[in-house]
């Protein structure tokens, strides 16, 4: 009696220490996520016009940023940088883009000598390099040569692979275990199995028959015994392929886990072997980034099972991570899963009209305000589309994977019914995260590189100024809309940051002293044009056996076209017969937006542009050659006056001082609305754009400024101008023609938009949208219309 006394008496004594230890290394888990994840991610899809391209095409694309801890648009990201590469991993040609609240575009010019093949896009910002994973967006495409095509699509069933992955990551002894089944071709693409797959012992036997689905995946439970290997069969285009199962562990922990079954719950399975005495107590961590919620683990007297049952409110919205770890922090398995949102319909509807010009006017409901869209439409029976790259993927998926390839996701999280809950997570259980534990518990991330936002320009001045620090310098370019005055400090030197500067920009330059204005000799560089990426793609080299070279008569037809595919088109060449019509009403975010067009009359009566801004409703102040612009109602609790959003043809402008005696007889056209509403970061209220005349003739000075060219700027958005084809109604336009490409797409208050596309005499055609709105919310839909 007094031996168990004092084992209670021990056991009470011990218990406090023992929780207040469990505690601490709760906390020290959830430190370690949190500076690992501390700094800001950004993420990036880009939506292409097609993804299989004939060389002298152009590849059209509109990107997105994605701020990972908002989940919404990142609208500070302005530095992009994208590589053409080919399959040897050589670049073949760069762009410095620009981010505009949240967004970019531009396209690459492909070459008439590039062989047919797979060629990839990557997208990165420097920010991105201070990673240890690769954070970048990669998009394959696929160009054909026409002088040597091959049969791209075709699956590659010179090798079948099938892939096995015990959930939680190893295959343990003696419990029960859950396995997981990827079937793919040569090319890890993913094939369709007509029949059951079979688990069998090596005398023949079927142990257990497995359902796959049409993309290759499928799970079976297994207890696997000590010294025995048993093998699944799989029967792909009519000869059966074989793999043995994984060796089992003596040691380690399996896991199960179910977020669909049982609605608003996870359930959770955590085994242990049997002859594993050191699992007594562990750690269940769930997290999303820096996000986390950790649970004990604890197996009673004589089980090796413990059964969690979390509620789906505790966990986080999208793809999380369960990691299971040991009193010393070391990880013995792992798992991803994903939780749907509980709102999560984003349907399109979609109707159209014709109009009186032949072209096709698209009309479209999307039930969410001010969402940013493109839209490219081809024909129904296109060659050219891979539904498997999408943003869903590229922004909820992609960003926690190692691959995710293999899945067409807006089929998966458009729609949360049960049935697409358990093929996705079939899909999940052959994924791995790209967070390796030891790199988070150990490697946390520094701010190495910088966070860029626009172009930086430094020089020296090569000359004697006379009474030092007297002297300023004067920058400006009428292209670039720049025009700022910088000290020079006693080195000689000057430097100015966040600059927004298309390629081929001229830069003046010219020295002040009060009213004097004197030459200057100077050697300015531009900075930020060029970063190199630390992780540049590097593909795989396939080592399948070609199965798919093309012979007479067996490829499809390629479409012709009515001009020589080299010929050089005019970029934004217009013939206005009326002076007066408005060219940029029915741009981007300009439906919202009062249009003038400037006349004779407006520039007598506004000389300066700030004239006519202060006349629509803002106080402008100016003080020397700094401009101030608010408007005149206090939208804030502090107090504080709001400031509109103003753009310079579509630029936006991040300093006002810009505007600084720009007069208004350089503007072509005006687009104001003091109230309306701006998704940005900061306090802003109102948008004013500004379109300034092409034949700006050049201001006399005194002085003749020193010239500069700025190489390799931002690169120029060129407007999407399609191929000249003989015909639209050939089955070569059907197999790889494209009909519009329109990038900039803006939804109203209600949800609503409209979109005109030549109509290409097809009887139908295929429609894919894909945007974000400013709460974050995705769109992607591929949408087939009958046009009889």
């Amino acid at each position: 009696m007094k031996k168990t006394l004092y084992i209670f008496i021990f056991i009470s004594c011990i218990t406090p220490y023992l929780t207040l230890a469990q505690e601490a290394k709760k906390e020290e888990i959830s430190k370690v996520l949190n500076d690992y994840f501390f700094l800001e991610r950004e993420n990036i899809h880009a939506h292409f016009d097609k993804d299989v391209f004939l060389t002298d095409e152009k590849v059209w694309f509109k990107g997105y940023l994605y701020h990972r801890k908002t989940g919404k648009p990142f609208y500070s990201c302005i530095n992009i940088f994208a590589n053409l590469i080919d399959d040897s991993g050589k670049v073949l040609d760069s762009q410095l883009l620009y981010g505009n609240m949240g967004t970019f575009s531009g396209s690459f010019q492909l070459q008439p000598d590039m062989p047919t093949g797979r060629y990839y896009v990557q997208f990165y910002t420097n920010w991105m390099n201070n990673f240890s994973e690769d954070e970048s967006f990669v998009k394959e495409i696929r160009v054909i040569n026409k002088n040597a095509p091959s049969l791209l699509n075709a699956p590659n069933y010179s090798q079948i692979n099938i892939a096995l992955h015990p959930e939680g990551g190893k295959l343990i002894a003696g419990v029960a275990n859950s396995i997981g089944i990827n079937v793919t071709d040569c090319n890890n693409r993913p094939v369709t199995v007509l029949e059951e797959a079979y688990l069998i012992d090596s005398q023949g036997t079927v142990l257990k028959t497995v359902a796959i689905n049409d993309k290759g995946f499928g799970k079976f439970d297994y207890v696997p015994e000590t010294g025995k290997v048993n093998t699944l069969k799989v029967k792909v285009n009519g000869t059966e392929h074989s793999q043995p199962l994984p060796y089992p562990q003596l040691t380690g922990i399996a896991l199960e886990v179910n977020s669909f079954a049982m609605p608003g719950k996870t359930i959770v399975k955590v085994r242990t072997a049997k002859t594993d005495k050191n699992n007594n107590s562990l750690f269940l961590v769930a997290h999303k980034d820096e996000k986390s919620v950790i649970f004990d683990v604890k197996f009673d007297s004589g089980k090796n099972e413990e059964v969690l049952v979390i509620n789906n409110t505790d966990l986080f919205e999208g793809l999380n991570t369960i990691r299971i770890l040991d009193g010393n922090l070391n990880e013995l398995a792992n798992r991803v899963f994903y939780i749907y949102p509980k709102t999560n319909s984003n349907n399109i509807n979609l109707s159209y009209t014709k109009d009186a010009q032949g072209n096709i006017e698209l009309s479209g409901d999307v039930y969410a305000p001010n969402m940013n869209l493109s839209i490219s439409m081809l024909p129904s029976n296109t060659l050219t589309v891979n539904e498997e790259s999408d943003i869903y993927n590229s922004l909820l998926l992609a960003p926690y994977l190692y691959s995710s390839q293999g899945i067409a996701a807006r089929n998966y999280l458009s729609d949360a019914n049960r049935r697409n809950q358990y093929e996705l997570d079939l899909f999940l259980m052959g994924k791995s995260s790209k967070y390796k534990w030891a790199n988070i518990k150990s490697n946390p991330p520094s701010s190495t590189y910088t966070f860029d936002i626009g172009l930086a320009l430094k020089g020296k001045i090569n000359q004697n100024i006379p009474g030092s620090g007297k002297y300023k310098l004067r920058v400006s370019s009428l292209s670039g809309q720049l025009d700022e005055i910088v000290e020079i400090d006693n080195n000689n030197e000057f430097y100015l940051d966040h600059l927004i500067l298309a390629d081929s920009t001229k830069l003046d330059f010219i020295l002040l002293k009060g009213d004097e204005k004197k030459e200057v000799k100077l050697y300015p560089q531009i900075f930020n044009n060029k970063r190199t990426y630390n992780k540049s793609y590097k593909p795989v080299a396939s080592l399948c056996t070609d199965t798919n070279t093309a012979v007479a008569g067996q490829f499809p037809e390629l479409p012709d076209y009515l001009a020589p595919t080299n010929a050089t088109m005019l970029q934004e060449v217009k013939i206005e017969a009326d002076p007066t019509r408005l060219k940029y009403k029915t741009a981007f975010g300009n439906s919202q937006l009062r249009p003038y067009k400037i006349t004779e009359t407006d520039s007598r009566s506004f000389f300066y542009i700030t004239d006519l801004i202060r006349y629509h409703g803002f106080d402008v102040t100016i003080n020397g050659g700094s401009v101030s612009i608010t408007g005149r109602s206090v939208r804030t609790i502090n107090g504080q006056k709001t400031t509109p959003m103003i753009y310079i043809d579509n630029i936006i402008v991040m300093d006002y001082d810009i505007l600084f005696m720009m007069q208004t007889s350089d503007v072509d056209e005006f687009y104001v609305n003091q109230h309306a509403t701006v998704p940005s970061v900061d306090n802003r209220e109102g948008i004013i754009k500004i379109y300034m005349k092409k034949n700006i003739s050049s201001k006399a000075k005194t002085k003749s400024p020193t010239s500069f060219m700025v190489a390799e700027g931002f690169s120029i958005i060129d407007t999407f101008k399609n191929s000249q084809y003989l015909s639209t109604t050939t089955k070569g336009f059907e197999n790889f023609g494209i009909i519009g490409w329109e990038p900039i797409i803006a939804t109203d208050e209600k949800g609503h938009f409209k979109v005109s596309m030549p109509y290409s005499q097809q009887d139908s055609v295929k429609v894919l949208i894909e945007g974000i709105g400013p709460d974050g919310r995705i769109i992607s839909q591929v949408k087939t219309i009958s046009l009889n």
